[in-house]
C-alpha cells in the first residue's frame, strides 16, 4: 500500500506535543539546534524516535514543509519495529525519559496536559496495539499489566485531561477505557492484529 504523507504546520508547541507526525525520517533538523540542546537518539532502546522528537519539540521555534516528495520510505512486515517481544516493553522507558526531561528542564508544567495526553495516548494506542502482539503469554500478560500500572502512576487523574474533551475518536476511545474495557480492548486487539 503505498501513502503519501503530508505534513501540516503548527501554531504552537503544545500542538506539535499532541499532533506531530513523530518518525525521524521526515525531518531536517538544524544542526544548531541539536548542538545547542545536545538532545541525542537514545542509545539501544526501541522508539527512539518518540524520545527525540517530544524532547526537541520545545526548542524547535518554526516549521516548515516541502511539497515535492523526496523520501520513499518501506516498512516491512519483518522489521523489528514489527516483532513484539519483550523489548516491546521498552516504551514505558521512553515516556518515562521524556517526562523527567520536561521535569529536568522545568518545563513539564507549561507542557502537562499536552504531554499526559501522549503518554496515554501512546500507551492505550500504538504501544498497546504492539503489546499485545507479543507472542510470549507470560510477556505480554506483564507487559499489558505495567501498561495500566504506569498510565496511574505517573497520571492518576488523565481522565480530567482538557484535550481529551475535543470531539475525536480516539478521545471516545481513550475515556472509555476503565479496568474492565482496558482488557476486553486488549483481548480484541490480540485477536483482530
Amino acid at each position: 500500500r503505498i501513502r503519501k504523507d503530508i505534513g501540516k504546520t503548527y501554531q504552537s508547541q503544545k500542538e506539535m506535543i499532541v499532533n506531530g507526525r513523530v518518525v525521524a525520517w521526515n525531518k531536517l533538523i538544524k544542526k544548531e539546534i541539536l548542538d545547542i540542546t545536545k538532545i541525542k537518539f537514545p542509545y539501544g532502546l526501541r522508539y527512539e524516535d518518540v524520545e527525540f522528537f517530544y524532547k526537541l519539540v520545545p526548542y524547535i521555534k518554526k516549521v516548515s514543509f516541502v511539497k515535492k516528495t523526496l523520501i520513499h520510505y518501506v516498512q516491512r512486515n519483518t522489521s523489528i519495529a514489527n516483532t513484539q517481544n519483550k523489548k516491546t516493553k521498552e516504551i514505558f522507558n521512553v515516556l518515562d525519559n521524556v517526562i523527567n526531561f520536561y521535569k529536568e528542564k522545568n518545563k513539564f508544567n507549561k507542557y502537562k496536559d499536552e504531554l499526559e495526553y501522549i503518554y496515554v495516548r501512546f500507551l492505550l494506542c500504538s504501544s498497546l496495539k504492539r503489546i499485545c502482539k507479543i507472542k510470549e503469554k507470560d510477556e505480554r500478560k506483564q507487559a499489558l499489566k505495567e501498561t495500566w500500572k504506569n498510565i496511574y502512576l505517573n497520571f492518576p487523574n488523565w481522565k480530567k485531561n482538557k484535550i481529551l474533551k475535543k470531539k475525536s475518536l480516539k478521545n471516545i476511545y481513550l475515556k472509555s477505557c476503565n479496568k474492565l474495557t482496558y482488557y476486553i480492548y486488549c483481548s480484541i486487539l490480540k485477536v483482530l492484529f
